[in-house]
């Protein structure tokens, strides 16, 4: 639950970044009318009549992870899609699994906890966690709806910075 409701008039920045409310802050309080600022114009948006609905989001087999067309494949997958599924990468059911219930964890926390982990930029050194919301580059004017966290990796253990439901 957020930790204040947004009415309409309230700055939508500072109700989702600053107080880390998030775009599920949004979504978690009864509006009736999404913001304007959570739309995106009508020119930048993606013309459904472009779509080929005989090609499927690309699906990369890691199994031979040292071919050379798995990379190629990787790189074409991303320019074009921006996105891909990966099968065959070894990595456990159980671990993807608990990888999702950390996350739903996280972003379930009260906003006053969330925003200990907020941050406007992480240098090129912080390997910790970065919490952020909605907005990609600054001056972006429509908040993309998503909220994320992201740990980096460090050969030295700092996982206890980490918040615990991310542990």
């Amino acid at each position: 639950m957020p930790s204040s409701k947004f009415e309409p008039n309230d700055d939508i920045f500072d109700f989702v970044i600053k107080k880390a409310n998030g775009l599920k802050g949004i979504a978690d309080t009864s509006l009736e009318i999404i913001p304007n600022q959570c739309i995106q114009p009508k020119e930048q948006r993606l013309d459904k009549s472009q779509i080929d609905n005989q090609e499927s989001i690309p699906t990369i087999d890691l199994s031979n992870f040292d071919d050379l067309n798995v990379e190629k494949s990787i790189q074409e997958a991303a320019n074009k899609w921006g996105f891909f599924q990966i099968i065959n990468h070894g990595i456990p059911i159980e671990v993807l699994e608990d990888l999702k219930e950390a996350g739903h964890k996280f972003f379930e926390l009260p906003a006053e906890e969330k925003v200990k982990y907020y941050k406007e930029n992480a240098g090129a050194d912080e390997s910790v966690l970065l919490y952020w919301s909605a907005i990609g580059v600054k001056d972006e004017k429509v908040l993309e709806w998503r909220d994320s966290i992201k740990h980096g990796c460090n050969l030295e253990n700092d996982s206890n910075l980490w918040p615990p439901q991310t542990r």
